[in-house]
């Protein structure tokens, strides 16, 4: 089956001493992790959750 990642959203998750964090990014480098993420899937699992889902499990509010 194939999946379209053309208006894929990428979230980057980064784990610092066994704790996850968010990260934040200028928007000129996130545009490049966007591409090259994007470009360098090969396939994907559906988690069956939405961004906001992962938002609350991670104690995250976008204020």
């Amino acid at each position: 089956m194939s999946v379209s990642v053309k208006n894929a959203q990428v979230t980057i998750l980064v784990e610092i001493d066994g704790q996850v964090h968010l990260v934040a990014m200028e928007q000129e480098k996130l545009e490049a992790v966007r591409f090259i993420a994007k470009n360098s899937i090969h396939g994907v699992i559906p988690t069956g959750k939405s961004q906001a889902e992962l938002n609350e499990f991670l104690g995250y509010r976008d204020e």
